[in-house]
């Protein structure tokens, strides 16, 4: 396949966007075509590339400070400006709400059709500048990626169908199984600790059971939440129950052991880590506030009404006493593994951006 593609990322660390900008670019080299990569910060690589992929960086850092974040996302257009035409793609992809403008307003009366993805949920409310920006910069992109049907909706209304709209799901990386590694009775979250990954309401949830019949919570990740979790645990009194492991590399081990896997968010737009956790083969929960309706399709998780926290305290009590369910539920989850195959969904990528 004799075409090109310039993906830009925030970054290479730790995240979702992350996550799926490399597993596309390493599938897009494989499939033949030209990839570039453009990652906005020059820092420690979580994520692995294919070597043939051309990785650029930049030379200036970001650091705190609302001056000088300003001056920083002046600085990646200018950069995205200069760099992105030197490797002269036939398209443009960038994934993320913050970036989607940046690379919109780098691009702005050249030549190069760009693409872009939202990432999170569809409704929720930005700080000034960025909605204004989207408003104006969105409708000049050459398309956009919709992670789910509920999120191309809002756009579509948004937007007047001013938007070239495709629902794609998110690819799904594979997933290690061990068949020499035993289930022990472990309730796992893996996500960031933030306020918008909800990881209270599980503490607050697990904490409540009564009878915890020697089942552990872990959790896996890090951020701005985290010493206020680790203060909530012992406040509740459960401190021995409860494990930190902050950033994890390699999270599959994790979804091998447990026995139970829970997403408490609040928003998410298309939660990676609840689709790993079912092709896993675990047993999941989340609420319903967030896009279940394209992940859970035949049974194969439990849904939470938002905020009841006793209701999710019930569920972990019953998938806890109940061996037989949690082996059904997570036998059902693992179909998800067809579902969500890179060479599935990235080929539906291919046909969008390069209008095949």
């Amino acid at each position: 396949m004799n075409k090109s593609v310039c993906l830009v990322s925030p970054s290479l660390q730790v995240g979702g966007i992350e996550r799926m900008l490399t597993i596309l670019a390493n599938y897009f080299i494989l499939q033949g075509i030209k990839v570039t990569l453009i990652s906005c910060l020059n820092r420690e690589r979580f994520f692995e590339l294919d070597s043939r992929i051309n990785l650029i960086e930049p030379a200036f850092d970001r650091k705190n400070g609302l001056l000088n974040k300003l001056l920083y996302y002046h600085r990646v257009v200018l950069f995205l400006r200069r760099k992105i035409p030197q490797t002269n793609p036939d398209v443009v992809l960038a994934f993320g709400e913050w970036f989607n403008p940046l690379v919109l307003l780098s691009m702005y009366n050249l030549k190069y059709p760009v693409f872009i993805s939202d990432r999170t949920s569809p409704d929720f409310k930005f700080k000034f500048p960025l909605p204004l920006l989207i408003r104006w910069l969105y409708p000049k992109s050459a398309g956009l990626i919709a992670q789910t049907h509920r999120a191309a909706e809002y756009k579509r209304n948004q937007f007047d169908n001013k938007l070239n709209i495709t629902v794609i799901p998110n690819p799904l990386r594979k997933v290690k199984l061990y068949s020499d590694i035993k289930r022990e009775r472990i309730i796992l979250y893996v996500g960031r600790l933030s306020w918008e990954k909800g990881p209270e309401r599980l503490i607050r949830a697990f904490g409540a059971i009564q009878n915890r019949q020697g089942w552990q919570l872990h959790i896996a990740g890090s951020g701005p939440l985290q010493k206020k979790m680790s203060q909530l645990v012992s406040s509740l009194d459960i401190n021995d129950e409860v494990v930190f492991y902050g950033k994890v590399k390699d999270v599959d081990k994790l979804f091998a052991r447990a026995g139970i896997f829970v997403l408490p968010s609040l928003l998410e737009g298309f939660p990676n880590s609840l689709c790993e956790a079912m092709a896993a083969g675990l047993p999941c929960v989340c609420f319903d506030n967030i896009p279940y309706e394209e992940i859970f399709t035949n049974g194969d998780g439990i849904v939470i009404r938002e905020g009841n926290i006793g209701e999710l305290t019930a569920t972990l009590v019953r998938l806890m006493e109940h061996d037989l369910l949690r082996i059904q539920l997570g036998t059902k989850a693992m179909n998800i593994r067809d579902r969500l195959k890179v060479e599935f969904i990235g080929k539906q990528v291919i046909n969008f951006i390069f209008e095949e």
